[in-house]
């Protein structure tokens, strides 16, 4: 494809083949919120909301697209549904997320790691950012002060834990949190967000970077000890594109060609560290010695998963457009030849969520308690929106 097409068929895309599938099927309209586990054909297969950051999720990627690419009236009425789906039952008494819900509210699962408050609490705000809504931002702002406050905290009421080296330090809650400011500063900024990004980006070069050895790792001990066993040589190739992504964009707004550089790496490095050369695709986890990954997370290291796909298609046109490095651009193309080969269905619309090492589908789910339209639906548009730059 040329490089002028580009920005055009993304935008395709997430009209004619994205959103629309969403549109048809997700909507629970007897109970409220969004059905998230949705076969190739759009049905059903599981009602409950087991996994709530499906709600959050889903909330955000249709008012972010009202409000950065069309202000379609019926992709914001859509967003509502997930967030007042969750104000009114995905709250607990604590003022905790609840981290899965029945179809009609009651608790299924109590509230655990943050990422549920991280799901949330984008939703609200990408609402509250459509409708000028300061009540929905003063929500979404007060989720994410005593989420920030937890996480920071090795004793907090839900970190991870090792009985013999003590708490432990996740790549994943700097890289998001990083993400989460950005989309709350879109609405309005407060004066302890740069510090906080700072805050987030210091952990991951301190902490996780092992520039040496061109990685990040997963998990580290709270002051960036090295873990024993397979824990502690977890890489996740798409975390470091992420991670690489959002440090990108944060240089936009404050110029700093160190953080660029880090971002740049963490785009190259992640592509190399998970491009599978014998079959195609982006692994989803390696072990960063090479050596075996045990237990059930063994069973999905070597597999393609739709979001790692989706972060590398932006994340290599960023790095192409903010260098001119064909590197970055040889890169891209042969990610996009791969997922739209093997991930997307022109059919039917979507993408599969999960494919084994050689490229099968695992099976025919477009949606699952984890996959929705989130990480496509952003990167898509963030694709077309670079791509003008091309």
């Amino acid at each position: 494809m040329l490089k002028k097409e580009l920005s055009n068929f993304y935008r395709c895309q997430i009209e004619n083949q994205v959103l629309p599938f969403w549109l048809r099927n997700a909507r629970d309209l007897e109970c409220g919120g969004y059905f998230s586990c949705l076969d190739r054909y759009g049905n059903v297969y599981d009602a409950d909301k087991i996994d709530i950051l499906m709600q959050g999720r889903i909330s955000w990627t249709f008012a972010w697209m009202y409000n950065e690419f069309q202000p379609v009236p019926e992709w914001l009425e859509f967003a509502r549904a997930g967030i007042d789906f969750v104000l009114k039952h995905g709250i607990s008494p604590g003022g905790r997320i609840y981290t899965g819900l029945k179809r009609d509210g009651t608790p299924l699962r109590p509230p655990s790691n943050y990422h549920a408050e991280f799901s949330t609490l984008i939703g609200l705000v990408e609402v509250a950012r459509a409708d000028g809504d300061d009540a929905l931002y003063n929500k979404a702002r007060d989720i994410f002060n005593r989420s920030w406050r937890a996480i920071q905290d090795p004793e907090g009421d839900w970190m991870p834990y090792l009985r013999d080296s003590g708490p432990i330090r996740l790549h994943g809650y700097s890289m998001i949190t990083i993400n989460v400011i950005q989309q709350l500063r879109a609405y309005r900024e407060e004066p302890t967000d740069e510090q906080r990004i700072g805050t987030c980006i210091d952990n991951m070069i301190k902490y996780h970077l092992r520039a040496d050895r061109r990685i990040l790792l997963e998990n580290t001990g709270w002051n960036g000890e090295e873990l024993q066993g397979s824990m502690g040589r977890r890489i996740n190739p798409g975390h470091m594109i992420e991670g690489g992504i959002f440090l990108i964009h944060e240089t936009w707004r404050h110029k700093n060609d160190d953080i660029k550089d880090l971002g740049l790496n963490l785009i190259r490095w992640g592509f190399e560290a998970g491009w599978d050369e014998k079959y195609g695709g982006i692994f989803n986890d390696v072990d960063a010695d090479g050596r075996p990954i045990y237990g059930r997370e063994a069973l999905l290291a070597d597999s393609k998963l739709w979001w790692q796909h989706a972060e590398a298609l932006y994340g290599l046109l960023l790095a192409y457009v903010e260098t001119g490095d064909e590197w970055f651009f040889d890169a891209y193309t042969k990610v996009h030849k791969y997922s739209f080969e093997r991930f997307a269905d022109p059919e039917f619309g979507e993408w599969f969520a999960f494919l084994d090492r050689t490229g099968r589908l695992i099976n025919e789910a477009k949606g699952t308690d984890r996959k929705c339209c989130y990480h496509i639906g952003r990167n898509f548009l963030w694709c077309a929106q670079i791509a003008e730059k091309l």
